[in-house]
């Protein structure tokens, strides 16, 4: 029987690591390629005190922000941006609505701009997803995919349209992520509630392909519009893709497995 030590030094520039001699029988092409121990480990050594800077300034903030929310109204991007779409929505005829787009220069041209930056940070969502082990579905990523890039080929041009997709965005998703935050929790809402949760997102969809045969209309007639074609095609397929896959979804979820207790 060979004998096998009980523990191997390994040596970096700085310092030595005993550990468990095992060899794996296999490496993947990044972990030879991407991994260096020795710089890695010698970073570690030098810098591992801004963990300190880092967790002490998060923890300020964090009761900074909460004190200063409590004596504010809360800044939410659906209410920011929907200050100046309610205006144009009530003041203006809808044809303002999509074929003008939101001031360049004011608040609601920043929240548009952090609405595309968001599509990024979103793509987390579908990490975490397969981190948990949880089932992949394909609108879950088609939807996040798209998305990004539809949002930031609008933001190229400011599409005034984008000022409809823009706010049922933030409305939808401040609806939704609530709804998940309590569930979290462990709360469980009665079927009904992620029912309408769905079905708000669905009727976001089909008014998406609305506003696209709109904006269409507009643009045949040689009519003044924010949003050009090629945009307006990218658009109108988006959402009548998600408007189809949603309500696959719905009926598969809600009228179809509910048939199936039933029977």
């Amino acid at each position: 029987m060979v004998d096998v030590p009980d523990y191997s030094e390994w040596r970096g520039n700085d310092s030595s690591i005993i550990h468990v001699p095992y060899e794996y029988k296999s490496q993947l092409w990044i972990e030879q390629k991407l991994w260096d121990p020795v710089l890695v480990h010698s970073l570690f050594n030098t810098y591992w005190f801004w963990s300190v800077y880092l967790a002490i300034g998060y923890v300020v903030a964090v009761f900074t922000l909460d004190r200063w929310m409590q004596s504010r109204k809360p800044i939410v991007a659906t209410w920011r941006f929907g200050e100046e779409f309610i205006h144009v929505v009530l003041n203006r005829p809808f044809r303002h609505s999509v074929c003008y787009s939101v001031d360049p220069t004011g608040p609601a041209a920043f929240w548009a701009c952090c609405f595309a930056l968001s599509k990024v940070a979103e793509l987390g969502d579908t990490v975490f997803l397969v981190l948990r082990k949880r089932p992949l579905i394909f609108l879950h990523w088609y939807h996040h995919a798209v998305v990004l890039v539809y949002s930031w080929n609008s933001a190229c041009e400011l599409t005034a349209a984008g000022r409809w997709f823009i706010f049922m965005n933030y409305f939808v998703h401040s609806i939704m992520y609530s709804y998940y935050a309590i569930t979290s929790l462990g709360y469980r809402f009665p079927k009904a509630a992620s029912a309408s949760v769905t079905t708000l997102q669905l009727t976001q969809m089909i008014v998406g392909v609305g506003i696209s045969v709109f904006v269409l209309r507009e643009k045949l007639v040689n009519a003044a519009c924010q949003q050009s074609m090629d945009n307006l095609f990218l658009c109108f397929g988006i959402y009548a893709s998600f408007a189809l896959l949603f309500l696959k979804f719905f009926l598969d979820a809600y009228v179809f497995k509910k048939k199936k207790k039933v029977d």
